[in-house]
């Protein structure tokens, strides 16, 4: 059972080294920065925080981990003209690969830069980087190797002949564009384009070269309120990269209906929202996403079943994740310069 496990993550350790080197959530739309740094401080408000935790594969062998902690916001706003402003923002993330474990710790600064474009329809446009400093470890304190098998028995007393551990850090840099428009009220529209690890890398942990690929990215994020009157909202998403031979496709729609609107003529004081959604991530796992709103805060959770050839190993149970954000406005009054709500 042991030697099973450890294949398994030998198998996703390669397929991870070949093909899809980056972190991604089932609930993409939820790590904004992440997905692209064009989302920097493109939203309703004047601080957006949030935190997403994600768990995989625990019925196979040591759970895969990412975790991802984020702030961004506006900044110099009383100083910018017009409809423009600058954004900036920090996000750390951690992705912890089973066991043996390959651990990478990632320290990210993003800047952006919004140009409001108008007419009717309202348009804009959010430029944006990031530079972060990544911190990659591998642990083989936990694995068993062919030499400690004794002919009848695995043997930990037994020597091990392969290499150990190690670890390397390196710079990382990404770029992102995103164009925000709404044609009324009831539309609205955000179209992203990124381009992650341009400077390409060496992550190599035991010298020579292994250079991480340039990954290409586009994003879509649509919110269609069904009518004047309505409380239900689509919201359609849909995020397609292509890094190296890798292709993801990933896809669905969340369907939001309004418990409770904030008015100044009754006493409703709060927000309420509830989602529900079905996604599907092509020729890996289909899930189902679950939203609450609560004034500033939304906590939402998904669920995915694996449905690739990894199935029969992981017996269809692929992953869950948990996210919590807040996004808020600073002082009395709301910040004309953001009336449209973006990404999240």
């Amino acid at each position: 059972m042991k030697k099973l496990k450890l294949l398994f993550v030998i198998l996703i350790v390669a397929c991870t080294k070949s093909f899809a080197q980056d972190r991604h959530y089932s609930q993409f739309y939820a790590d904004p920065l992440g997905i692209n740094p064009g989302n920097t401080g493109a939203f309703n408000g004047d601080l957006r925080a949030y935190t997403v935790y994600r768990m995989q594969w625990f019925t196979v062998t040591n759970p895969f981990k990412t975790f991802t902690i984020a702030v961004d916001g506006p900044i110099f706003k009383k100083k910018m003209r017009r409809s423009d402003y600058f954004a900036a923002g920090i996000l750390i993330a951690n992705d912890n690969v089973g066991s043996p474990r390959l651990n990478t710790m990632s320290y990210n600064a993003l800047v952006s830069y919004t140009k409001y474009i108008g007419g009717k329809q309202k348009h804009d446009i959010t430029l944006g980087y990031k530079i972060g400093y990544n911190i990659k470890t591998v642990s083989t304190g936990a694995a068993t190797w062919d030499s400690q098998w004794d002919g009848t028995n695995y043997n930990p007393a037994y020597g091990v002949s392969e290499s150990g551990g190690g670890g390397i850090g390196y710079l990382d840099m990404s770029t992102g564009l995103v164009w925000n428009f709404r044609t009324t009220h009831l539309f609205r529209s955000a179209l992203g384009f990124s381009f992650d690890h341009f400077t390409m890398p060496n992550v190599s942990i035991h010298g020579g070269r292994d250079m991480l690929i340039p990954k290409l990215g586009v994003q879509w994020n649509i919110g269609y309120k069904l009518s004047e009157t309505s409380n239900t909202t689509l919201l359609p998403s849909l995020m397609v990269a292509q890094q190296g031979s890798s292709l993801l496709i990933n896809g669905g729609v969340n369907v939001k209906y309004v418990l409770q609107e904030h008015s100044l003529y009754t006493n409703n004081q709060t927000d309420k929202a509830f989602y529900i959604g079905i996604f599907y991530r092509f020729r890996d796992a289909a899930f189902v996403t679950f939203r609450y709103d609560y004034a500033s805060f939304s906590f939402s959770a998904a669920y995915d079943a694996t449905i690739s050839g990894l199935t029969p190993a992981t017996k269809s149970v692929g992953g869950f994740e948990i996210a919590i954000h807040y996004r808020g406005f600073l002082g009395k009054s709301l910040n004309s310069k953001r009336s449209t709500v973006r990404f999240f």
